[in-house]
């Protein structure tokens, strides 16, 4: 299942879509394909145009409670500030609607960024040196942090304790993937997600966020 397909599961026929870091817009292509209203943000000059304006996370051009869901994948760890965008998402979510977002892992074994294994497990400060000497150093820039030093990465139990802080219900998208693909059989497979896949395997936690009806 592509991730439009995944998502439009959780949008009313017709629904508005808004896509958090639309980068080159295909997730958007695709959500028009299956018939939504489609716009997007984005802080890179180069991806502006048509659906995709240029705006930041934490400063959205929207009424309140005007989308059905929102995608926000591989945003939050270049951001400034993580908690002002989660409420600009609460802000423009309608009550009832959904927010696919992703938080990077602090301790996964592998860092898609810099491709890398391991890089995760030093100190930060010692990352910068390293990265040097592999001649894979970053500089932030219009398409926010880049540095390792300087964008966010969590533990799961922050990212919980953050979401639900801004009002939103949390739902861990794998494990809820795990319990649908094996049912009453799932109890050892979520096990090892728990104790091993979960906090130091996945480079991210995939979350799927839902506004109170009554918010």
């Amino acid at each position: 299942m592509s991730h439009a397909d995944y998502c439009s599961k959780f949008i009313p026929r017709g629904g508005s879509v808004l896509d958090i870091g639309a980068g080159r817009g295909k997730f958007l292509a695709e959500m028009e394909k299956l018939g939504f209203k489609i716009y997007g943000v984005e802080t890179n000059p180069e991806y502006i145009g048509g659906p995709v304006i240029k705006a930041l996370a934490e400063e959205l051009p929207f009424p309140e409670k005007y989308f059905d869901f929102v995608n926000c994948a591989e945003v939050s760890e270049h951001v400034d500030d993580p908690v002002k965008m989660l409420k600009e998402i609460f802000r423009v979510l309608k009550p009832g609607g959904k927010c696919y977002i992703s938080f990077h892992n602090r301790w996964g074994i592998y860092d898609y960024h810099y491709h890398l294994y391991f890089i995760n497990w030093l100190p930060r400060l010692w990352t910068e040196p390293v990265l040097k000497f592999l001649n894979k150093e970053k500089k932030d820039g219009p398409a926010g942090r880049q540095k390792l030093t300087t964008m966010h990465y969590y533990i799961f139990s922050s990212v919980k304790k953050l979401l639900e802080s801004t009002g939103f219900k949390t739902s861990d998208i794998r494990k809820e993937k795990i319990k649908d693909r094996f049912g009453f059989l799932s109890a050892p497979f979520l096990f090892f997600y728990f104790l091993f896949l979960r906090p130091f395997y996945f480079n991210t936690f995939h979350i799927l966020l839902t506004k109170s009806k009554h918010s």
